[in-house]
């Protein structure tokens, strides 16, 4: 009986040895571990986490863990702020996309993608790259069931001064926003980048427009007159009137020069990407930097601007300085150009509240300059129609 009973227990026993050969195994492949701060209405921390890190994930498997935490909320704040202080990170740095790996600190859409794909590798090859150790990282490890007790890193106190959530950035130095206490309503933390991703795909028009409170307030301003100055064009229009209100004719050159120098500061800032002057009202880097700024993804809606005023302003010329045949078609050109960009304007600044999370005070600039080249050119519309003057 014995006998039999021996063949059954060394079987067993190379089980178990197998098993425990293969676990030990397992526990032994070694781990790149990063922290990804991110903002969901961020649009390089958009690029970062659909374009930049999902091939790397895909590469590296089990290999990479990458723990996204949105500084909207009340918790990512306040580690994005501990991340800060721990690392000393001067405040005009201080951008989202950063990722942190172990004590190397990366920012923006530029140096995460040229740098990272290096230090993992390194990483790899040294045995792997522990979470990072700054203070209250350990408990939210915990509480995502990706770190042991008894492995917790140092705890330590979340700081608690006043903070300003990061904006958007390719690389530092940026400009810092308000923070937006109506959008932290979740933990914004997750290890999957996907559902990182949905969640500032689903945000609110009230979320969105609550990023950047006093920007949007004024965009919405502008929006309304948008929509006042083209309900009175119609207005006027249908109107009988022998003698309409004309502006002077000088006025139409010097708002198409101030409007094609906005245009052109913005088409610069578009095409070389830099940050652009914002001033203290609104975030236009957030906006520039959106996929709104383009149109169809390939002309800078900037460029679009100087194209169109360019069009107005020859409308004008041929109508000043013409032949008399022309001066009606030129009228109407004229006319018919402003109100496209006026229609535009009021779309584009429909987007920058409630679509984009943010207003860019250029733009409005723009929108109000294509408003009162309308409001002019209506007068000469209808004194051309009602027979009056050229």
């Amino acid at each position: 009986m014995k006998r039999n009973l021996q063949p059954i227990l060394l079987a067993l026993l190379l089980l178990f040895a197998s098993l425990r050969t293969g676990s030990l195994v397992h526990a032994q492949v070694p781990v790149v571990h990063a922290v990804l701060f991110f903002s969901r209405t961020c649009p390089h921390c958009h690029k970062v986490m659909t374009e930049d890190l999902p091939p790397l994930v895909e590469q590296h498997g089990e290999q990479l863990s990458i723990l996204a935490i949105d500084t909207v909320t009340e918790q990512g704040r306040d580690l994005f702020l501990a991340a800060t202080l721990h690392y000393q990170i001067p405040p005009e740095q201080q951008g989202v996309p950063l990722l942190i790996v172990g004590n190397t600190v990366l920012m923006g859409s530029l140096e995460i993608p040229q740098r990272l794909p290096g230090i993992i590798e390194e990483g790899l090859a040294a045995d792997g790259i522990g979470w990072p150790e700054f203070p209250g990282l350990g408990a939210v490890l915990q509480a995502e069931g990706l770190l042991e007790t008894e492995n917790l890193p140092p705890v330590g106190e979340n700081p608690k001064p006043p903070f300003a959530a990061p904006t958007a950035v390719a690389n530092p130095p940026l400009v810092v926003e308000e923070e937006s206490p109506e959008l932290a309503t979740d933990s914004g933390i997750t290890v999957d980048l996907e559902e990182a991703v949905t969640a500032g795909e689903n945000m609110t028009l009230a979320q969105r427009f609550a990023q950047d409170r006093a920007g949007n307030t004024l965009a919405v301003i502008v929006l309304i007159g948008l929509v006042l100055v083209v309900w009175r064009v119609g207005v006027a229009l249908r109107r009988s009137e022998k003698n309409p209100r004309l502006w002077p004719n000088w006025l139409v050159p010097v708002l198409v020069l101030v409007g094609t120098g906005v245009a052109l500061y913005l088409s610069y800032v578009e095409i070389t990407q830099t940050e652009a002057v914002c001033g203290p009202v609104g975030n236009c880097n957030t906006v520039q930097q959106s996929p709104y700024a383009t149109l169809f993804g390939l002309v800078p809606i900037g460029v679009l601007g100087v194209l169109g005023y360019g069009l107005i302003g020859t409308a004008w010329l041929v109508r000043q300085y013409g032949p008399v045949a022309w001066k009606r078609l030129s009228t109407m050109a004229l006319w018919l150009l402003a109100l496209f960009g006026t229609l535009f304007s009021l779309y584009l600044t429909f987007l920058e509240p409630f679509v984009i999370g943010a207003s860019c005070a250029w733009c409005l600039s723009s929108a109000v300059i294509m408003a009162f080249l309308l409001w002019i050119a209506t007068g000469r519309v209808k004194q051309m129609a009602m027979g009056y003057g050229r």
